[in-house]
């Protein structure tokens, strides 16, 4: 490791005249708080990996025979589930699973299937008194224990014990209700290790899911996640972000002890060091103001001796605030205006950040490797006085809706989900149809797409679940 980084956890190899971000956040008149004061760099052996990985059917079925069997996934929120009785339906590939309140404090996670024909149990998300298949009416309590067999006197002598429905594991954290099909997988603490204690004083507890916008990819899930990993892409596929995007000065995080979590802080009123000429932070600041708001002409002067990064991070504490009713003085800069990301193996993105409370969920669809469900969640804070929070809104793209057009985003924000999304399926026709020659990964801009490959191959490398 001390040959590729640095005391400071750069690349000893890095050749870029932008800042690093620990070089941005030191220069931050408010203090950056100790947890981004630190980096988790890592070397991964993995420069290239077979097309295959993201093609074939035969990959695909050893990933939901070996890893998507055996892995914590978030299946849904603690506030989909709020009342005893409500279940929300979680497919995950290989299984079909119904995540369901069965009392005031307990969530439980059923295979959805009839222990008789294997008849769907439940065909949407829902509220129920009772689980009964709809093909004979063999019925279960909201516990999972048998309620009643019809015709009983015509089975084989068999225990209730053993006609209780089949569960997967349950864990919960932050509000995320997480899902695993193997019984000797470790606890969801030890699994999302270092995760927990970055998020101590980011509380997801205290948000519910205001938005939803779900839409389906044509591409691989793996492809998805990569894309949103890394911010390498930043000044060629969202070139209007070349002023402000920061891409070469982002940080990427390793916890390789864990295996499953990863993390980039990316600077927000840094150019690119791909930004063809020298830039202002008067002309820095115009070309942000005018790509979150749509609006260059009008464009507040910056103040005598504020950065554009600065000034930003003023502007989202006390704009932010007054929208959610929430005093954000305390935040610093970096809290205030950069997406800190952290990603989960395998299909899942948590950001930190004051303008960024998303979560992404990647989920296959079917069982193609070409096509990807992508679930992108909003959250909002939860009322003070303690009131209810409205159900979730759901937004369902079509192959042809846009992001920009969704009502969810501002149109500036939408546009960049529509570059990647539409990149999405231009990359895995390429995949496809691009020749033989393996996919190539950056050392440092990619080390969590090389991260994320490690860990895969570990599950790949075990024995088919039973």
């Amino acid at each position: 490791m001390a040959d590729y980084f640095d005391s400071n956890g750069t690349p000893t190899y890095r050749d870029s005249p932008a800042p690093t971000y620990q070089e941005v956040i030191a220069s931050d008149p408010v203090a950056a708080p100790a947890r981004l004061r630190q980096t988790h760099p890592a070397h991964i052996e993995i420069p290239r990996v077979p097309r295959e990985r993201y093609t074939s059917q035969d990959f695909f079925d050893r990933e939901k025979e070996r890893m998507w069997s055996r892995t914590w996934q978030v299946a849904c929120r603690v506030e989909e589930v709020g009342e005893v009785g409500d279940c929300v339906l979680y497919d995950s590939p290989g299984a079909a699973l119904i995540i369901m309140r069965s009392a005031p404090d307990v969530i439980k996670a059923f295979y959805n299937g009839c222990l008789h024909r294997g008849m769907k149990l439940c065909a949407s998300d829902t509220s129920l008194n009772r689980i009964r298949c709809p093909y004979h009416g063999m019925t279960w309590n909201l516990d999972g224990s048998l309620q009643n067999l019809p015709a009983r006197w015509d089975f084989d002598p068999v225990a209730d014990s053993e006609l209780a429905l089949p569960e997967a594991r349950v864990g919960i954290w932050g509000g995320f209700v997480f899902v695993n099909r193997d019984p000797d997988a470790p606890s969801l603490e030890e699994y999302l290790g270092p995760l927990i204690d970055e998020f101590a004083d980011w509380s997801r507890d205290d948000v519910y899911l205001a938005t939803r916008v779900t839409k389906v990819l044509n591409a691989n899930w793996k492809c998805c996640m990569e894309a949103f990993i890394e911010a390498f892409h930043v000044a060629e596929l969202h070139s209007q972000a070349l002023p402000f995007g920061g891409d070469a000065s982002t940080q990427y995080d390793v916890w390789g002890e864990n295996g499953n979590v990863s993390r980039f802080c990316e600077p927000t009123g840094i150019p690119s060091d791909q930004y063809p000429t020298p830039i202002t932070e008067a002309e820095i600041w115009k070309a942000t103001f005018g790509a979150v708001t749509g609006d260059t002409n009008n464009v507040p002067p910056l103040p005598e001796g504020k950065t554009a990064r600065g000034f930003l991070a003023d502007m989202n504490r006390t704009e932010l605030g007054r929208i959610f009713g929430e005093d954000f003085s305390h935040l610093t800069d970096a809290e205030a205006c950069d997406p800190i990301q952290y990603s989960v193996f395998p299909n899942f993105i948590l950001f930190k950040g004051l303008p960024y409370p998303f979560a992404y969920r990647f989920v296959p669809v079917g069982d193609s490797p070409d096509h990807t469900r992508f679930d992108f969640m909003i959250f909002r804070p939860k009322p003070k006085d303690g009131s209810d929070f409205p159900y979730v809104d759901q937004i369902d793209l079509g192959p042809n809706d846009t992001y920009a057009d969704s009502g969810a985003f501002q149109p500036w924000h939408g546009l960049i989900y529509d570059q990647d999304c539409q990149n999405l399926g231009l990359q895995q026709e390429g995949l496809k149809a691009g020749g033989v020659k393996n996919v190539m990964f950056s050392r440092y801009q990619e080390v969590r797409l090389r991260f994320l490959h490690q860990t895969l191959m570990t599950y790949l490398e075990m024995k088919p679940m039973n």
